[in-house]
Parts: structure tokens; sequence; C-alpha cells
């Protein structure tokens, strides 16, 4: 197995004699990080709801996580499938589903989908796109493209702008994220490979790292995509030429949504 450990939190564990145990970000121990660390992210929530008042039918929410985007749905009257590969994740949403909403949670491979019915609008929030490599993004389109109703919308994020440009430079720093005894520093390590292609992430609490022990380190391996790449793509794979929106960010954070829909079917992209 290849390691997902960078080489800056090697040689930081190193210098103290003590060796990484790697976590998966969206398992075990990791959804808890990952939901202080995306929680109080409020970035496409209004863009997405504002999809679903304006297109019919249920709602298919992949990567859904613990619910970043699937709760708001469910709270505004809308039917959701959450799709997610971390039972782990899909746990925690379903601990947070209002009574009264009709949320149904699958752990499957959003490569590949295989799901009763059909849905208005299939969302890919938090620029989850990037989990995947070119084949398996194909594998998700057409998967998508299967599930889509004929008006359907298929809506998914990516970095923009200066974002997008630091997705593919070597960082190293430390970061604060929010912890049930307050704000915790944790270092943040990214490193480029793939002749620019693959950025490898990792999260070290500092408080961890101790001499002559097994360190926690929360993994994630992503790629470097541009909107003119997922476009391009998008219309190969028979979707409609995107459209592309600026997501309403904090300052000096980009994200565009693009949304498309089957092409040939009577419908522009939105």
């Amino acid at each position: 197995m290849t390691s997902l450990i960078t080489d800056t939190v090697a040689a930081r564990l190193d210098l103290v004699g003590a060796t990484a145990r790697e976590q998966d970000l969206y398992a075990g121990a990791g959804t808890n990080f990952y939901d202080r660390l995306v929680g109080p992210d409020r970035a496409e929530i209004r863009e997405v709801l504002a999809l679903a008042r304006a297109v019919p039918g249920p709602v298919l929410d992949l990567a859904a996580g613990s619910g970043r985007l699937t709760i708001p749905l469910a709270r505004s009257g809308h039917r959701v499938t959450a799709v997610d590969l971390s039972a782990d994740m899909l746990g925690r949403l379903r601990g947070a589903v209002p009574h009264e909403a009709t949320v149904e949670c699958v752990v499957a491979d959003m490569r590949d989908l295989a799901l009763a019915g059909h849905f208005g609008l299939v969302v890919l929030g938090a620029t989850s796109i990037t989990l995947l490599d070119r084949e398996d993004r194909s594998r998700l389109y057409a998967g998508v493209r299967r599930h889509l109703t004929a008006t359907g919308v298929f809506a998914l994020t990516v970095a923009d702008g200066a974002s997008a440009d630091s997705l593919g430079v070597a960082t190293d720093r430390e970061i604060t994220v929010p912890g049930g005894a307050g704000e915790e520093p944790y270092l943040f390590a990214q490193q480029i490979e793939g002749d620019g292609a693959v950025r490898v992430v990792n999260w070290v609490r500092l408080a961890d790292i101790v001499p002559r022990t097994e360190v926690p380190v929360l993994t994630s391996r992503l790629h470097v995509l541009s909107p003119e790449v997922l476009a391009g793509e998008l219309v190969a794979a028979g979707f409609t030429a995107p459209e592309r929106s600026p997501v309403r960010t904090p300052a000096g954070v980009e994200i565009l949504l693009l949304t498309t829909s089957r092409a040939g079917d009577g419908r522009g992209g939105r």
C-alpha cells in the first residue's frame, strides 16, 4: 500500500523518534475531525437549496458525508437520498436527520450507482469530485446520467481562481480546528505528486506529537482539477456544457458551481 504520509510530516515525527499511524479522514475517528473541520462551512448550501427549489423530483446527494448538504435539504422539505462510501459518515448523518424528514442513507460507491428511481437533482458538493481519478470520474458521470430525470440537473463544485492555484502548491502550516475544549492547533501538510495532478494532504494534532509514540495522522489523496477539465469531461460524457456560477464563500475562497443536464433532452445547462 502506498503511504499517504507527506515528507514534511514524516520528517517532523522523525525528529522526536515518533512514527505515523495513517487514519482515513472519512472513516473511524476521522469522521469526528472532518465534522469539526467542515462543520462551520456554509458554502454551497444556499446555492444547492435554490437549485432544489427550481427542479422537481427527489434529490441525490453524493459523497454526502455527515450531511452538510443533506440536512438543510431535508429541513427544506425535500426527499433526499444520501450516498457515501463511509458507513461511519452516514452513521453521523442518520443521527442528525430531523424526525419529520425523508432521508434515505445508502452506503455505496458513487462510481457504481445502482439506485431505484430517478432524481431531479444530483449534487456532488465540497469539491468531492477531486476524490476521483479520470477513469473513476467517467464511471461517476455514466451513473449520474442514468439516474437523472429527463429534466434533471447535475450540480458539482470545484475550486477556482487563487483557491485552485493554491491546490497545486506544496504547503505546510499550522491551523486551528474547533474542538470540545476550544480551538486545537494542527499541522496541515499538502504534498504535490504526479507532476502536479495529485495532492496528498495530512492533518496532525500538535499535542499528539510526543517522542517515541505512534502519532495518528489524518490523510486524504485528491486530484487537482480545473473547471475547464471538468466541463470537457461532462460534455464528452453526454451532458450539456455546464453553466458556471460563483459560490458565495468567505473572503479569499473561490469555488465554482457547475450545473448541467443530459444532452439531447431538450434542456440547456443552467
